[in-house]
């Protein structure tokens, strides 16, 4: 009879953990993510609209993995979209977060709320696959992967056509460097930043006019960097993304 008892108590606590509802991640969220109409359950669940600080990232499913409790993690697919941007990776957290085999693609405008602050926005599509984005708070401890813009504008004092643009994030010891590099541009530009884990950035690009270049991009290119002897432009920043 205590054998009976045991497993019936057994299936009545896994049907009341099946069953908690979706709507329960709402109290686990830190204030600057919030969400509205769950559906479904906490396991396996979806919110339409998901909006973290400003940014409305629209619709987003999960499927957590019990899986990973055994080594005391929380695992979960989630596959996120809205009109400017649609991603899908495995979510783990322990002490740290990490965004696993993420995939994504979007307007580059998404990332007009970040680049506002430093005078210029984008226009253009892009497409992520990385490997791995790990994070705490908001440091970034490691990106491995690539990154692809297409047809991308940048407008700010100039508005300058950089074409197909490809970014290549290499982790190292304490910081991320990226390789940036674009082709069929109205510029053509080369070089490397530097992200460290403090969000803190060193840029060092070179750009160099071309047959597409405008007498606006010729003209304002010796205010955008130091003149080299070969007829470049070497743009050397330091500073901290505001995020």
């Amino acid at each position: 009879m205590k054998k009976y008892i045991f497993i019936g108590g057994l299936v009545f606590l896994i049907s009341m953990l099946v069953m908690i509802p979706a709507s329960i991640a709402a109290k686990l969220l830190p204030n600057h993510i919030r969400a509205n109409q769950y559906h479904g359950n906490i396991w396996d669940g979806s919110a339409s609209s998901l909006t973290v600080d400003k940014l409305n990232l629209g619709s987003v499913k999960w499927n957590v993995k019990p899986s990973c409790f055994l080594v005391l993690k929380l695992c979960a697919d989630i596959k996120q979209n809205n009109h400017d941007l649609n991603s899908s990776f495995l979510l783990k957290v322990r002490k740290s977060t990490a965004l696993k085999n993420l995939t994504a693609s979007g307007d580059a405008s998404i990332l007009n709320n970040i680049m506002r602050q430093y005078g210029i926005t984008l226009a253009g599509g892009f497409e992520a696959d990385l490997e791995e984005v790990s994070f705490s708070d908001k440091r970034i401890d490691n990106i491995d992967g690539d990154m692809k813009f297409s047809s991308l504008a940048v407008n700010g004092v100039l508005r300058v056509l950089l074409g197909d643009l490809s970014s290549e994030f290499e982790p190292q010891d304490e910081h991320t460097l990226i390789r940036i590099s674009n082709d069929e541009g109205h510029v053509d530009l080369s070089g490397i930043v530097q992200l460290f884990n403090d969000m803190s950035y060193e840029l060092d690009v070179n750009i160099r006019q071309n047959e597409l270049s405008s007498e606006a991009v010729k003209n304002g290119m010796q205010f955008i960097g130091d003149q080299q002897v070969d007829g470049s432009v070497r743009l050397q920043q330091n500073g901290k993304l505001a995020i």
